[in-house]
């Protein structure tokens, strides 16, 4: 064989083995790419004895953590009582007090909310500072629908775009239509219509996207992996 030969199919070798199945469960999977380049990135993890899980649920503090680490939103120092619903016990209260402060959670997904802000004076009554406390439930072991989905993968892109990554992203197609538009909240559509011109998620056979229906694992992997590959990482 000779030389160049030799070196095309150690090239190919590796190109293949960069992708290798890292999990117990997703080899052959139809998501096992974009699931092993993620994990490669430290964005996504297992379940602890060594499986994925690829069809089972992704919370919203799930997706939510993997959505900051794939922009690189930085988690934030946990504020107990200001945080909505979670605790000092919370793994994702870090992430959820940085999205909260950054005012990248929609009212609309969490129930019951309140912002009151504290302003703190000195004696001669002049602001010094200020600190918002959140109050109501973001319900984050609950599974994550496909329009909020949608929405967090958009808005957390959005906030981290700058002059030259913003060109990246493809326009709305104004085209664009889903059987159950009307079923999608107003407040998620304009994301939603934007990761679907963007290719980042599609509608089902049926023409319907089921705004409420639950995201798998893999779907989520798929979904983030997408939008990196969109933004050139």
């Amino acid at each position: 064989m000779k030389k160049s030969a030799i070196v095309a199919a150690a090239v190919i070798m590796l190109s293949q083995s960069a992708y290798a199945a890292e999990f117990t469960d997703t080899n052959g999977h139809w998501a096992q790419r974009d699931i092993s380049r993620l994990s490669d990135k430290g964005i996504i993890n297992g379940m602890g004895d060594g499986s994925f899980y690829p069809e089972g649920d992704v919370t919203r503090a799930q997706y939510l953590k993997m959505m900051m680490e794939a922009v690189k939103i930085p988690a934030a120092d946990y504020r107990a009582g200001e945080c909505l619903d979670t605790t000092a016990a919370d793994w994702y209260g870090p992430y959820l007090q940085s999205a909260l402060d950054k005012g990248l959670i929609p009212q609309d997904m969490i129930v019951g909310y309140k912002a009151v802000i504290d302003i703190e004076r000195n004696e001669a009554g002049e602001s010094v500072g200020a600190s918002v406390k959140y109050s109501g439930a973001f319900n984050g072991n609950v599974a994550i629908t496909r329009e909020e989905a949608a929405y967090m993968t958009m808005a957390l892109c959005q906030y981290t775009l700058n002059a030259n990554t913003m060109t990246k992203l493809d326009e709305v197609n104004k085209e664009l239509m889903f059987a159950d538009e009307n079923d999608i909240s107003s407040w998620a559509l304009p994301s939603v219509w934007l990761a679907a011109s963007n290719g980042i998620i599609n509608g089902m056979e049926d023409g319907s996207f089921q705004p409420s229906g639950t995201t798998t694992r893999a779907q989520a992997a798929v979904m983030i992996n997408r939008l990196l590959l969109k933004l050139g990482e």
